[in-house]
């Protein structure tokens, strides 16, 4: 039985956001996210449909974003335009 192959089944992946620019889009159901703030108003954006927002117990440095499709996305608190 190969424990690597076992291993990598139970490990879950996420995608690293936290270089990218992003705000809600609407009541927090959606986040619009791009590379800086000029392509953001140019339309140039990801959009990321959530189901859950995961918050640090002590600091609120990071969000861990769940979308509708269980895909998991780190972004930085410190890079939400508001």
């Amino acid at each position: 039985m190969n424990t690597k192959k076992v291993q990598s089944e139970n490990v879950k992946t996420y995608s690293d956001l936290t270089n990218k620019s992003w705000y809600f889009a609407d009541k927090e159901s959606k986040i619009k996210i791009g590379n800086n703030f000029s392509e953001i108003q140019e339309g140039k954006v990801s959009v990321i449909e959530v189901k859950e927002i995961l918050f640090g117990q002590n600091f609120q440095t990071w969000k861990i974003v769940i979308d509708k499709e269980d895909k998991i996305y780190l972004l930085k608190t410190s890079r939400e335009l508001k």
